[in-house]
């Protein structure tokens, strides 16, 4: 988890990753693009799968991890899901939608 996606190059159009958790965590909770080269979407889900909110993350240029924003989910969350910027969108994927993933989705 720690590590994500840093250093990759380049991100498939429908790959991305997802970040599951066994307990909720708090909506001060986010993320961070410290040597991430990627910019990306990630949307916080519930227990449920439901969208609580997506959020934009741009890299960030700084070789210091402290230097780089957080990108607080704003709602309490179970999973993350980090896509290829504007993938939601794209596909009319927003706040309060369900995704459901099927075990043969995840690599």
């Amino acid at each position: 988890r720690s590590r994500g996606l840093m250093d990759r190059q380049r991100l498939a159009p429908n790959a991305g990753m997802l970040f599951v958790y066994n307990n909720q965590r708090r909506a001060d909770h986010g993320f961070w693009m410290y040597r991430t080269l990627i910019p990306l979407d990630i949307a916080y889900l519930d227990r449920d799968g439901t969208i609580g909110a997506i959020r934009p993350m741009v890299p960030c240029p700084s070789d210091q991890g402290r230097d780089c924003p957080t990108y607080e989910a704003g709602v309490p969350f179970y999973r993350a899901l980090e896509m290829n910027l504007g993938y939601f969108e794209s596909q009319g994927i927003g706040v309060g939608d369900r995704l459901s993933l099927n075990a043969s989705d995840c690599r």
